[in-house]
């Protein structure tokens, strides 16, 4: 019985505790859903003055209804991401990096070390804005070829991509 408790001990110890992303990561996600939802509703306020000249009777629900939609986008842009943010972990130990992540559809992923093909560190505009970066997991043999972590600091992302091309599989480049 000792020998055991030892043994489930030592491997215990092995495991890392799951991270969270750059909390910077929620100002990101808000940025990126305002710009997006932003164009939307310039689109949308196209599409309710033209039905609203063709229409004129329709006025009154073309501008509701485009306040409507703006308001939800904008409550939607600020109460997301946090919520989202919160779901997002993940973990290396010997053998798998795990990604967790959902909330309605929990999804867990467990890729295998010596399936990792190559990793790549992705930076766009708002990323370089906000000090973040993603990293991108290409593996061998999937369905899902490739596993994005998103919202890490920079400099972590670099240090981990780093990390599992020296642990990963003979094929990391």
């Amino acid at each position: 019985m000792e020998n055991n408790e030892t043994h489930s001990s030592s491997t215990t110890e092995q495991v890392e505790e799951f991270h969270s992303l750059d909390p910077r990561a929620i100002s990101l996600w808000r940025t990126t859903y305002l710009v997006s939802f932003g164009i939307f509703i310039l689109v949308m306020l196209a599409v309710a003055v033209s039905l609203g000249i063709a229409v004129p009777a329709a006025r009154i629900w073309m501008a509701t209804g485009w306040m409507a939609l703006t308001a939800f986008c904008l409550w939607f842009s600020f109460w997301f991401p946090a919520r989202y943010y919160r779901t997002w972990r993940w973990r290396i130990d010997a053998k798998v990096l795990e990604i967790r992540s959902g909330r309605l559809v929990e999804r867990a992923r467990l890729i295998p070390l010596n399936r990792l093909q190559h990793v790549d560190l992705e930076r766009g505009l708002f990323e370089r804005m906000y000090g973040l970066s993603s990293l991108i997991i290409h593996t061998a043999g999937t369905h899902a070829a490739s596993t994005r972590i998103p919202g890490l600091e920079a400099d972590e992302a670099a240090r981990l991509r780093d990390h599992l091309v020296e642990i990963g599989g003979d094929d990391a480049v």
